[in-house]
């Protein structure tokens, strides 16, 4: 049982309230996850037709990921100042203030400043967004209802190249859809202002201590930010060079995507059914496994699609049973900060995976990417059982 106190929520919320709530923030996720899954190949690609080296290629890459690093300590007391609803609107706002601007100053060293700036207003969105959704959420279905949540961001993210495929890079098309769906997904929020739930943050909580409210989930959100990242940004390149053509390294990709997307309301469901450690160590195991089966399988067509697919759905199912791992385990008053810190953990498996992965594939890509995969999940793994173990010690104490 959640020691967040659930009960007293249901005095607050109707059924059909918690709905509606529910269904506003989730609305939102989905044009976060646009601005998202708009911006990243926005600025590689520019990037890469402006010539610019390799260096600032990935200095432009990694600039989201230490802008939200940078941002996340001392959002939860702005978070609790301003509210769910300002937070999510104004974070959404200056994400399209910077898409805007990014049209109106086309210079490499201009962009890595604006897209600075958007990415620490989109952490505002994605910070709230956390928390409203774990804040609102029965305990008895809250893994189901953030798998449906995550489901929307990821959506949202994978419809991003596809609105750049159809559009391209030149003119202010790309520019003016990017702003408009980040404004857009302040709307539903906007109309949901009096279903918004409190958030409460004393300031007390340094990072050290929010981390510490729910260990297993930090650990689960660093695996989950390594091995989303290392595939999302890699697998193209580990298809390469398993002798995959281009076009079809990124079918590949799109499978992964498509699994993450499928998969997560059956990982979610089964987080309600039975121990959310259990169901995250399951998740590594199945991942060591179709890493290493992933060498194999790309010589064969269809044993590439199933094993993409169900990669997709392993790795954004860390995402998934961590966070509902918060909301169980964190009380009201201390959850922005539990949230903050997972995002951070996050971010932080997103910067070692990929840089970590990257080196080790210089000499042997395919070998070289299962390799460091594997050994970060083993890893990761056998924290998670330390964290796990010394919990009940102490709590038995």
């Amino acid at each position: 049982m959640s020691e967040r106190g659930s009960d007293s929520l249901e005095l607050v919320f109707t059924s059909r309230q918690r709905g509606l709530s529910l269904a506003a923030v989730i609305a939102a996720s989905f044009g976060v996850g646009l601005s998202f899954g708009i911006g990243f190949p926005l600025t590689a690609l520019t990037f890469e037709a402006w010539q610019q080296p390799n260096w600032m290629i990935g200095l432009a890459g990694a600039i989201p990921a230490i802008a939200v690093l940078i941002a996340l300590p001392i959002l939860p007391r702005l978070v609790a100042r301003l509210g769910a609803v300002a937070a999510i609107a104004g974070g959404c706002l200056a994400g399209a203030v910077g898409f805007l601007a990014l049209y109106a100053f086309p210079l490499p060293w201009a962009w890595i400043g604006i897209r600075l700036l958007m990415s620490a207003g989109f952490a505002l969105p994605w910070l709230a967004g956390e928390t409203w959704i774990n804040t609102v959420a029965r305990e008895e279905t809250r893994g189901r209802v953030i798998a449906i949540y995550a489901i929307a961001f990821f959506s949202g993210f994978s419809a991003g190249p596809i609105i750049l495929q159809t559009l391209g890079l030149s003119g202010f098309w790309p520019f003016l859809v990017g702003a408009a769906g980040t404004a857009i997904a302040g709307v539903p929020i906007l109309l949901a202002r009096r279903l918004a739930p409190e958030f409460c943050h004393d300031g007390s909580r340094s990072f050290a201590s929010a981390m510490g409210l729910a260990p297993v989930a930090m650990a689960g959100a660093f695996i989950g930010g390594f091995a989303e990242i290392s595939n999302l940004s890699l697998i193209p390149n580990v298809a390469l060079a398993a002798g995959l053509s281009p076009d079809s390294a990124l079918w590949l990709l799109s499978t992964m995507t498509a699994g993450g997307v499928a998969l997560q309301f059956p990982i979610g469901w089964l987080s309600d059914k039975v121990s959310r450690f259990t169901v995250t160590i399951a998740l590594a195991i199945v991942f060591i496994v179709l890493a290493l089966a992933l060498p194999m399988a790309l010589t064969t067509p269809l044993a590439a699609i199933v094993v993409a697919f169900l990669i997709g759905g392993v790795i954004l199912g860390f995402y998934t049973v961590g966070l509902a791992i918060i909301g169980e385990h964190v009380g009201a008053n201390d959850l922005a900060a539990a949230n903050a810190a997972f995002l951070v953990m996050y971010q932080a498996g997103a910067i070692v995976g990929p840089f970590v992965a990257g080196i080790a594939m210089t000499t042997s890509p395919v070998t070289g990417f299962v390799a460091t995969v594997v050994t970060l999940m083993a890893v990761s793994g056998f924290v998670l059982l330390v964290l796990e173990r010394n919990g009940r010690r102490r709590a038995q104490v």
